[in-house]
Parts: C-alpha cells; sequence; structure tokens
C-alpha cells in the first residue's frame, strides 16, 4: 500500500450516513487507516464524531485521536476509500 492521499477528502452521503450510524450507537468499531508516515493501523475505538472542516472530513474516535477520512481504509471490514 504505498502512502498517497486520494484525492477527495470529502466522503459520499452514503459513507457518511454509515459513519453517523457509528457515532449514534456508540459501538465500538474496527478501523484501519494510514498514519502521516504511511504506516497501516489497526485499532477497535469507538467513533465519537464526524467532523466537516474546510473542505475535509474527520473521524473522532474515542481517545481523542482525530483521522482525517482520506487516510481511514476500512471500518469493520468495510472499505471506506477507494485503491
Amino acid at each position: 500500500m504505498s502512502a498517497s492521499t486520494p484525492s477527495s477528502s470529502v466522503i459520499s452521503w452514503s459513507v457518511q450516513e454509515r459513519l453517523r450510524a457509528y457515532v449514534r450507537s456508540q459501538q465500538l468499531a474496527e478501523i484501519v487507516y494510514q498514519d502521516p508516515s504511511g504506516q497501516v493501523c489497526l485499532v477497535h475505538e469507538v467513533i465519537r464524531d464526524l467532523l466537516s472542516r474546510a473542505g475535509h472530513d474527520f473521524l473522532v474516535l474515542g481517545k481523542g485521536k482525530v483521522v482525517g477520512v482520506e487516510h481511514v481504509i476500512m471500518v469493520d471490514g468495510q472499505r471506506l476509500t477507494k485503491e
């Protein structure tokens, strides 16, 4: 997997709805994402919020970590970004 960033940092409406369902339910999710150095990370956390700021979407995870959606690969085994 490369460390390149997909062109769009705003997610589709259907993906937003799926993520908002996680926010509402406060259920634990398995989240796979790429950190700034390109390493693939896997965490099990609650998605506390979905933010949109300056044309970018972000997930706020249970421990306060903020991850840009362009770096999120999968949530509970469902691909979030396109390859």
